[in-house]
């Protein structure tokens, strides 16, 4: 059996024909823009992620090999907590939607803080802090600036619900995204009425849940005519594109957590309940569980911001192996200059408008010593919050890794000494694709047990053990990141994202 997976990214959306063991056989891809109006924003059109999630399947369709009559299932996911407005004829009424990363509507959440005790909404309902991502919180933002759109919109469908119901014409959504709205009770694991009335917002505006692999309908006889689909081939709900991901990886027992750096990086694991806690975030798994996570906004972007300033220094581009390369001259430590990477901020409330900056500097510091101290920086800031989960009392024993930042090994076994754990890293780039097709499987019946995927993921790994010597090197400069990081903590308190 195969499946059509389509994934909506924020700077790519690809569609892939998967089999029933996960495996990618053909991908499409096509290149997008993110919009920034103003500072803090970040927009996208949904009529443009349709169209161009149109052109991938096309392409990906007329490229495969497989007979296309032998598609079993549709299986979407995509970037997370985008309200794409819906009117009751089905016709968008947000032209531009804020994606994941728009920060926009800080001002709602310090109102909600001054107003409500968000410690006890997070024990008692929400299972988090209020963020600028959640969907809920960008409704109400879009209710209070923009309430002509707020009035005229039936549904609220995040990105990848959002080509679900042009596939189909049902509008629903899966536990992955709806704990993501600041309107779930994850007691329940339903929205939350009182929730939705303490943001004043209407809660009927919000999709069904259905389980992330459950079929909400079959594809349209005219979308499947245009797109050279078979008739009524059935949709699946989907999740949201980096919990997606995890499945992809295998992530389904909690001694194991995932490092996912690209332009950002993700921290994640997985328990059977959220882990109620400031620094950390939870969404439900689109399987079983919760998916607890950390989130550094420029955990590759701060490798790329110190490559491309090497570069405007010597007036030539360097490459990322050459920044490696000066980094691995320095000795651990960089000499005493620590780095502080937070350039976009983070997410916790009294530090949300932090900046990156340099600490220790001394005469003898060159280019080389800014090099490594980059590259350790984002590792302590990943190891900080390392230390907040076994806090926590989680217990982990091995990190897989995956995302462009992969080929830069000394990065991770700067991390694999400063975590003192295992890291494990992964050539799948194809994770989120690969993780829709085994949702489809399992939602078709044709995978019985998720345990059973621990035996399908891809086995070209490379592992990096941590050095005893080295690792209490680390150990030290952690507790010097964490006295600077606590001393750092609301020096930025203006707003200036």
């Amino acid at each position: 059996m195969y499946f059509l997976a389509i994934d909506v990214g924020t700077q790519n959306i690809r569609a892939a024909i998967v089999d029933s063991k996960g495996i990618v056989n053909e991908v499409a891809q096509i290149e997008q823009e993110v919009k920034s109006p103003h500072p803090g924003w970040a927009e996208q059109q949904p009529k443009e992620w349709w169209n161009l999630s149109k052109k991938v399947i096309k392409q990906v369709v007329k490229k495969t090999k497989i007979d296309g009559n032998s598609i079993s299932a549709i299986s979407c996911c995509a970037q997370m907590h985008g309200p794409v407005g819906i009117d009751k004829d089905g016709k968008i009424t947000t032209e531009w939607t804020q994606i994941w990363m728009d920060k926009r509507c800080e001002n709602v959440c310090k109102r909600i803080r001054n107003q409500f005790d968000e410690s006890e909404l997070a024990k008692s309902i929400t299972a988090n802090p209020v963020t600028t991502g959640w969907l809920g919180i960008k409704i109400k933002w879009i209710k209070e600036n923009q309430p002509e759109v707020y009035n005229n919109t039936d549904k609220f469908l995040v990105p990848k619900d959002f080509i679900n119901f042009k596939l189909t014409g049902v509008t629903a959504t899966d536990p992955s995204e709806a704990s993501g709205t600041y309107v779930y009770d994850y007691n329940t694991d339903q929205y939350s009425l009182h929730m939705a009335e303490l943001l004043e917002i209407n809660l009927d505006k919000f999709a069904p849940i259905y389980n992330s692999y459950d079929i909400i309908g079959n594809i349209k006889k005219s979308i499947s005519e245009e797109l050279g689909l078979p008739k009524n081939v059935p949709v699946i709900t989907g999740g949201g594109d980096f919990i997606i991901s995890l499945l992809g990886l295998g992530l389904i027992d909690d001694s194991t957590a995932v490092d996912m750096t690209g332009t950002s990086t993700l921290f994640v694991i997985h328990k059977d309940k959220p882990i109620i806690d400031p620094s950390i975030q939870n969404l439900r798994h689109v399987i079983s569980g919760w998916v607890p996570f950390t989130m550094l906004d420029c955990g590759g972007l701060a490798m790329k911001w110190c490559k491309d300033l090497l570069g405007s220094l010597g007036n030539q581009e360097i490459s990322y192996e050459q920044m490696i390369e000066m980094a691995e001259k320095v000795p651990v430590g960089s000499d005493g200059l620590l780095f502080y990477p937070y350039f976009l901020g983070e997410r916790r409330q009294d530090n949300i408008n932090a900046h990156g900056c340099f600490y220790g500097l001394k005469l003898n510091h060159s280019a080389s010593h800014m090099a490594r101290s980059i590259m350790e920086g984002v590792a302590l800031a990943i190891g900080k919050d390392v230390l907040n989960f076994k806090r926590t009392g989680v217990n982990i024993k091995r990190v897989f890794c995956l995302g462009g930042a992969t080929r830069n090994k000394l990065l991770y076994k700067i991390k694999a000494n400063t975590m003192q754990l295992t890291q494990i890293l992964t050539n799948q780039p194809e994770a989120s694709l690969q993780g829709c097709g085994l949702l489809a499987a399992y939602g078709l019946g044709v995978i019985k047990d998720f345990n059973a995927l621990k035996d399908l993921k891809d086995r070209n790994l490379e592992i990096i053990t941590p050095n005893e010597e080295l690792a209490k090197k680390y150990y030290t400069l952690q507790q010097d990141f964490i006295r600077m990081y606590n001393h750092l903590i609301g020096y930025w308190n203006k707003e200036t994202l």
